[in-house]
């Protein structure tokens, strides 16, 4: 009897760990849309996620330099570098969060949702386990199939935070 009792109590430990940051994706979307700064606060890792989105553009800046090159390409990035970090931080807002939610970057154009369209008719949104303490949700294209983005959640302690993102190579 205490076999089965702790076997069971194992198995809805493991499905209880399984299925957390599927939920924590749910919260987040929820609060997203609601606009709840306080949950958002809670749920999303500024800091870590203003350092990814920099480190990403800083990437797809040197993607553009490498294919373009010259001295032009270089004084552009340089330029860039001083202008990512103001635009980042204003993008990273409980606003901008709600857009990443959608799968829109905040300079995409956004979607009205009153035509009566959903947004989640043109995307695409894949989970997937990558690690034990870090779950990617991807985004792509309904029709054509492109990622468009992946947020990219990290444990902490038993909660799960969005820390991240990643933009395919090629979208520039």
């Amino acid at each position: 009897m205490k076999k089965s009792l702790f076997s069971l109590a194992l198995c809805v430990a493991a499905a209880w760990l399984y299925f957390t940051p599927y939920l924590a994706v749910n919260r987040l979307q929820a609060a997203a849309e609601r606009g709840d700064a306080q949950a958002l606060n809670e749920m999303v890792d500024f800091p870590a996620l203003r350092a990814s989105i920099r480190t990403e553009v800083q990437s797809a800046t040197a993607r553009g330099i490498q294919k373009d090159g010259g001295v032009f390409a270089a004084i552009g990035a340089a330029a860039a570098g001083f202008v990512v970090g103001p635009v980042v931080d204003a993008a990273v807002t409980p606003q901008g969060i709600g857009l990443l939610m959608k799968g829109q970057s905040p300079g995409d154009d956004v979607k009205d949702s009153d035509d009566g369209e959903d947004w989640r008719d043109d995307v695409k949104i894949s989970r997937r386990w990558e690690a034990s303490d870090r779950f990617v949700v991807q985004y792509s294209d309904r029709k054509s199939g492109d990622e468009r983005m992946s947020l990219v959640m990290r444990r902490d302690g038993l909660e799960w935070r969005l820390s991240g993102i990643r933009f395919p190579a090629g979208k520039e």
